[in-house]
């Protein structure tokens, strides 16, 4: 902290009319791969770095320096003053209301592991080691068994010169197996699974292999089905995927640049009204709960679409000055969809023509239209049973169009991650195949 005040004086006294946000951030990191049961990559990372946001005259220069000592320092906000008065002013881009800053005062958010980085390498490496022993152990003729754990620890310091400080640090760990196995035809199927927690103590020390061989196994003999119209029975990892989109044409800086297929659609209906959303980053103990965004605003629960309304766009202030519309947030941190009642399992068991889409392969989605086109992976369901693994198919279409289409929630949503989005049914999807 006292390296901010130092910074933030230096910029008082170069530049006193200059506001300014600096961020000073202390991060952690440990990686580690392993492939058929070889050591790929050990790597230890610890790196501190200061950001900073310049404000001159309306003109907003952003700069990163990983060189904290402060004679480089001097140098750093010498060269950025300069190179801020070269650009060109745009007086929408202020410092946030300072009425709008998180004021302090908010119990413990339980999502910082302060022994991470004390426990010794070998055991993070032993708990890798197993995980690939238990896969190859499980499986030996799989081609290859790649086991990567990684995890991070993160503090930060703020300090804006219209009035916030703030602090926040956070932890995440995650274990994560990838099987390639021997297919049909030259094929050489792939899938994973992962584990995540906040805490490394509570991170899982099996099965993670087990769950990575079966969904690789089980697309062995993956083909095209037939073209046409069918049930989509998107699986949760990658509903924000498909999400994504919308989330993108929520922001502020496509509803300026013409480019949002949601522009003047704001309290419409959008979605299905089966589709509920909130973005909850005020809940300890899970991934994503901070206080404040990079502007030092306060967070709050806020609801995205209620029965498929659209309730809000993601405005900061400088987008919110350019739209002449009042600020919300930068984005989301915590997004919890209101779920159904059945598990992946009962989704599929009444399923009577589908296809379960497991995986997006390539695509993309324009973001002033919503049309869209993907490659996909899954499986074809046939009267509530799984009858072949699919590949080498596309989904195209509208995106509003196709989440106006969702018939049924499940309730199947990992708690642990940053995006609690359970398995969608849509209907009367478009697939090309063969």
């Amino acid at each position: 902290m006292n390296i901010l005040i130092w910074a933030a004086e230096e910029i008082r006294r170069i530049c006193p009319s200059a506001d300014f946000k600096l961020v000073l951030m202390q991060n952690n990191e440990d990686n580690i791969n392993i492939r058929n049961g070889q050591i790929e990559k050990m790597l230890h990372a610890s790196a501190t770095s200061l950001a900073m946001n310049l404000l001159i005259e309306g003109r907003d220069g952003f700069f990163y320096t990983n060189n904290i000592q402060t004679d480089a320092i001097h140098l750093f906000i010498s060269n950025a003053v300069e190179t801020t008065r070269m650009l060109q002013p745009d007086e929408s881009r202020t410092l946030a209301d300072p009425a709008r800053y998180y004021k302090g005062g908010g119990p413990d958010l339980q999502n910082f592991d302060a022994s991470l980085f004390t426990i010794d390498p070998s055991v993070k490496l032993t708990l890798a080691q197993q995980n690939n022993s238990e896969g190859m152990a499980l499986q030996p003729d799989l081609i290859s068994f790649h086991t990567h754990y990684s995890d991070r620890q993160h503090k930060a310091h703020y300090l804006i010169s219209n009035g916030f400080q703030g602090y926040e640090q956070s932890t995440r760990c995650t274990l994560t197996s990838i099987a390639t196995a021997n297919g049909t035809d030259g094929q050489h199927p792939a899938d994973g699974w992962g584990e995540t927690r906040l805490f490394f103590n509570d991170l899982p020390t099996e099965g993670i292999a087990q769950v990575a061989i079966d969904r690789t196994l089980r697309k062995i003999g993956s083909r095209p089905a037939q073209s046409g119209q069918y049930q989509m029975i998107l699986e949760s990892p990658i509903v924000g995927s498909f999400l994504r989109p919308i989330l993108n044409a929520m922001n502020g800086q496509y509803l300026h640049g013409k480019m949002s297929f949601l522009a003047d659609k704001l309290h419409s209906q959008v979605l299905s009204k089966l589709v509920s959303i909130v973005d909850d980053p005020l809940i300890p103990g899970t991934c994503g709960a901070c206080y404040f965004d990079y502007d030092g605003v306060a967070t709050q629960r806020r609801s995205l679409f209620t029965e498929g309304v659209l309730d809000t766009y993601f405005l900061d202030t400088a987008f919110a000055n350019k739209l002449g519309m009042p600020p919300t947030t930068q984005g989301t941190h915590h997004l919890i969809m209101q779920c159904g009642e059945k598990n992946l399992q009962q989704l599929i068991s009444n399923a009577h023509r589908a296809i379960m889409v497991t995986d997006f392969i390539g695509g993309n989605c324009d973001p002033s239209t919503g049309n869209f086109s993907y490659g996909i992976e899954g499986f074809l369901i046939q009267d509530g049973q799984i009858v072949q693994p699919v590949s080498g198919m596309n989904i195209t279409g509208n995106i509003l169009d196709v989440w106006n289409r969702v018939s049924a929630l499940g309730n199947d949503y990992d708690p642990w991650e940053t995006e609690l989005l359970p398995t969608i049914i849509f209907e009367d999807i478009s697939f090309s195949g063969c």
